[in-house]
């Protein structure tokens, strides 16, 4: 990317080729909104423009296991993923301490697919980061070329829960989900970055083609919103990635 801008990141592991991705700091427009909202559509053009996409396709974060493909720009409905493997489209999710995971990858005749994941403790127990790589894998993608960034989120350090989160996750993915969980002298964390690795390993997504940023939002400063640490008060970070 050569917008220029100080407030889209974007990590080595995807910035080869025609890759557009990226994700917001508090310096860029705030996501907080209504995604149906004027605002957030404004919020979607600064976006989409600073990563140099043509438009943009986001969903309404419900907490769930919904995944939706995209082939047109705009609001797409309720889902906690979405991919599409239309050119110059981008898709977008917003955070402020649920993991953000994007992924991009290619089909054996050369084309790209792409996608992004919300993975809140809620959907990464319904397996929302599994139920993305396997619709991208249906749709032709390789796993040994799919490359996946977990951005900016709540680290193991941070993400306090209570038992009954331990329960649905074990529930859900069985008894090896009680290595994602920590007792802390202060209680028990969810660690949703290994969750996450784990369910892009189970897979196929390769260990090197994995990228964690490793920024807790919770105590990593100010750079990125937390609803952990300021509440009502936090703003919204967004994740984009296209082709």
């Amino acid at each position: 990317m050569t917008s220029g801008t100080d407030w889209l990141k974007q990590a080595s592991l995807l910035t080869a080729e025609n890759w557009r991705h990226g994700w917001t700091t508090t310096k860029g427009p705030d996501f907080v909104g209504d995604p149906t909202s004027e605002d957030h559509i404004a919020c979607v053009t600064k976006l989409v423009q600073a990563a140099e996409l043509e438009a943009g396709a986001w969903a309404r974060q419900v907490h769930g296991g919904t995944v939706l493909q995209v082939t047109e720009a705009g609001f797409a409905g309720e889902a906690d993923a979405l991919w599409s493997d239309q050119p110059g489209l981008g898709v977008i999710g917003r955070g402020a301490d649920c993991p953000l995971i994007l992924v991009g990858g290619s089909r054996q005749d050369g084309s790209r697919v792409w996608g992004f994941a919300h993975a809140s403790w809620r959907s990464t127990v319904k397996g929302i980061t599994a139920g993305l790589i396997l619709d991208l894998t249906k749709a032709g993608a390789d796993p040994d070329e799919l490359r996946a960034v977990i951005c900016p989120s709540a680290g193991p350090c941070c993400y306090e829960v209570g038992d009954e989160v331990r329960q649905a996750a074990l529930e859900s993915l069985g008894p090896g989900a009680a290595w994602f969980f920590l007792e802390r002298a202060n209680g028990l964390v969810f660690d949703l970055w290994a969750a996450n690795l784990a369910q892009l390993s189970a897979a196929g997504v390769a260990e090197d083609n994995i990228f964690n940023v490793r920024h807790c939002t919770i105590c990593g400063g100010d750079r990125y919103p937390s609803y952990r640490r300021d509440g009502d008060k936090a703003g919204r970070l967004a994740a984009v990635i296209g082709f």
